[in-house]
């Protein structure tokens, strides 16, 4: 019987799918690892580096210390933080969040700031609140060039979002198994490029 090559292949990428997220493992770094011929570890290739809470990128020798005030030094109080997909926060932010859920958070109920379709004050963490794609659109916040990045500024992708912590890192909530965490802007945590990066006023 003739081996088709379409089917083995697509058979081949959905087991990779399957096995990855049964492992909570990258897929990058699993079909990486296939295509070195060596056994998958999860390891991402090429991966969204991430850092400990505080650290900063300054230059190579030197890190940078992240923000200690302001809305981005509260959100990096909750590096760590459990993520759960369409999670509500709660009041005090004690349920699992995931990225929009986490910044509906931090600026309305820790900030006491206005978010997509909530007054200042009137988001209570009891629902999800706005997805990302309201703030995506929402004329609450000023559009900023990505070179003008500072910490507390809103950045988002298609399908998720984050704060900027300084001018190369950001926190955001991103999977259950990395959970809330500090990446590097630019190492491509959301899908396609930065859809929008706003700054609030």
């Amino acid at each position: 019987m003739a081996v088709n090559g379409k089917a083995l292949a697509a058979v081949t990428i959905g087991s990779v799918f399957v096995w990855s997220g049964i492992k909570g493992w990258s897929i990058l770094g699993t079909i990486g690892d296939i295509v070195k011929g060596v056994k998958p570890s999860g390891t991402v290739v090429n991966p969204v580096q991430s850092l400990a809470p505080g650290a900063g990128i300054g230059t190579a020798t030197q890190p940078a210390l992240a923000p200690s005030s302001g809305l981005a030094g509260i959100a990096m109080q909750y590096v760590g933080h459990p993520y759960r997909f369409g999670g509500a926060p709660g009041a005090n932010g004690e349920n699992p969040w995931d990225c929009s859920s986490f910044m509906n958070y931090v600026v309305a109920i820790k900030g006491g700031k206005a978010i997509p379709g909530y007054a200042p004050g009137k988001y209570t963490g009891t629902s999800h609140g706005p997805p990302t794609g309201s703030w995506a659109i929402w004329t609450g916040m000023t559009t900023i060039p990505r070179s003008q990045v500072q910490a507390g500024d809103i950045i988002l992708w298609l399908g998720h979002m984050g704060m900027a912590v300084n001018d190369a890192q950001m926190i955001s909530a991103l999977n259950p198994r990395e959970k809330t965490k500090v990446t590097f802007i630019d190492a491509g945590v959301g899908r396609g490029p930065i859809v929008r990066i706003g700054r609030l006023s």
